[in-house]
């Protein structure tokens, strides 16, 4: 697309309405007018002005600036654009550059060993920073080197200083014991589906169920005698019921683009992001492409889209829906694999002045597995004779 060029110029005149007579006749458009006095500024193309001082030699014509793009481009000039990279790059270098390792362990014996590791990994005083994959590869590597001798590693960056956190691996000897457990159900519901890894299943698809019941004991019969005892593990899916409260502000707001945009320029750095040239619209919108990467800047080039604000109301029916919605998204938030909703019904919606109240009713399929342990009881008790 072709960017249309202009020209912002001045002139000295008496009679303004003359000038612009004359500019008129020889087929010259003009977009801007500003007079200041004795004087009258205009905004024309660029071709145009080439045709003003041709064809109007009655009036002087003076050069002003240029609109836009190529006010910018005009302003980088080659000087410009090697100081504004030099400092970048003397920037980047003196903020990447590492003038402290500091190893932190109790024993002398840890802290030499980790420091001539990373010292073979070129992380020492006077190198540049690594990124983030590359420490966590050393870390990695080292870990697999003394994993007889360590058990975990942090290299944190804070400013221009690596800090080193180390724990030694310390050999324990655990004592085996051996565990029994149930899965009991961990809510009131209906059973939907169960499955069973480990253990013997005591109820059926369509079983009501209460909270606590064993679903799946770790005892195995055999002829109604306990054989053995294992940790049963396994998972069961219920239909159990909720009833929650909503309530939503009637008043909204509401942010849509009104179609005008500008172009701006943007770097980001490890401290944030931010833009180059100051925005000239009040309130908008941003989207981002990335232009290229300069050490550890990332340059921008930003789509500035004017948003505008508009304050709305909820009715009974458009509230609902809403508070209905916002219920949903609360509720999924806590699914995990398998779960989900299966019948909602709003009980009560009432209107307010500020609020709508929303009541519902929810049916969801959800694990109730809940893995509990239990002990053997070994003593013999004697009876009474």
């Amino acid at each position: 697309m072709k960017i249309e060029r202009f020209i912002y110029i001045k002139c000295k005149v008496r009679n303004k309405n003359r000038i612009l007579l004359k500019l008129y006749k020889n087929r010259i458009n003009v977009y801007d007018i500003l007079t200041k006095e004795n004087e009258i500024y205009l905004k024309v193309r660029k071709e145009d002005y080439d045709k003003i001082k041709e064809q109007i030699v009655t009036a002087k014509f003076y050069y002003v600036s240029e609109s836009g793009f190529f006010r910018f481009k005009k302003m980088l000039t080659p000087i410009k654009i090697f100081a504004i990279l030099a400092f970048l790059f003397l920037t980047n270098f003196f903020n990447n550059i590492i003038v402290k390792v500091n190893v932190i362990h109790s024993s002398k014996e840890i802290r030499e060993l980790v420091t001539k590791s990373l010292e073979a990994e070129n992380i020492h005083v006077w190198t540049l920073k690594k990124d983030y994959h590359t420490l966590q590869t050393i870390k990695e590597k080292i870990l697999n080197t003394y994993k007889d001798r360590l058990e975990w590693i942090e290299i944190e960056n804070v400013g221009m200083t690596y800090i080193v956190r180390i724990e030694e691996r310390i050999q324990k000897q655990f004592k085996n014991e051996e565990k029994f457990c149930h899965v009991i159900a961990e809510k009131s519901g209906i059973i939907e589906g169960i499955t069973s890894n480990k253990g013997e299943i005591l109820v059926h698809e369509g079983q009501y169920v209460a909270e606590g019941d064993i679903l799946i004991t770790g005892e195995i019969k055999y002829n109604e005698e306990v054989k053995k005892n294992v940790c049963a593990n396994g998972i069961a899916f219920a239909e159990v019921w909720y009833q929650t409260h909503v309530s939503l502000p009637i008043q909204y707001t509401k942010k849509e683009r009104t179609g005008k945009k500008r172009w701006n320029l943007s770097f980001e750095s490890e401290s944030g992001k931010y833009k180059i040239f100051k925005s000239r619209l009040s309130t908008y919108e941003t989207e981002s492409k990335i232009l290229f990467h300069f050490f550890n800047f990332a340059f921008y080039m930003d789509i500035e889209y004017e948003t505008l604000e508009t304050n709305h109301q909820y009715d009974l029916e458009t509230g609902t829906e809403k508070a209905l919605e916002l219920a949903n998204e609360k509720i999924k938030m806590q699914f995990s694999e398998f779960e989900k909703i299966k019948v909602q019904k709003v009980l009560k919606n009432t209107l307010n002045d500020s609020t709508i109240e929303l009541e519902v009713f929810y049916s969801i399929i959800e694990n109730i597995a809940k893995i509990e342990e239990y002990s053997i009881n070994t003593e013999i008790e004697e009876e009474d004779s």
